[in-house]
């Protein structure tokens, strides 16, 4: 990850790289899919989801914090690099796009 910057109050942007390039679009959904699920799993509000250039955004309930939320997003891409070390997050079944 090269940084996270927020958009607004309600949204934070992470580039994610691969080997130096943009990470390909294919992986960030994985990571917003895993990214999902933790929010589901703990009961939170907010959502995932890939955007071109290697970004992932993450839309926020109102907030004082972040922190907690970005953690989310960190746990989501350490479940994705390496998948065996994580399988109560890699172990779920995908859950559907939200569209």
């Amino acid at each position: 990850m090269k940084g996270i910057e927020a958009v607004g109050t309600r949204q934070r942007r992470f580039r994610v790289f691969d080997d130096g390039q943009p990470a390909p679009d294919s992986h960030l959904a994985q990571v917003a899919t895993y990214a999902r699920r933790l929010l589901a799993e703990n009961e939170l509000e907010g959502d995932c989801r890939p955007a071109p250039e290697g970004v992932l955004l993450l839309d926020l309930p109102e907030t004082e914090s972040t922190y907690f939320y970005d953690g989310i997003i960190f746990a989501a891409l350490d479940a994705f690099n390496e998948p065996a070390k994580n399988p109560t997050i890699t172990g779920f079944t995908p859950i559907e796009s939200i569209e």
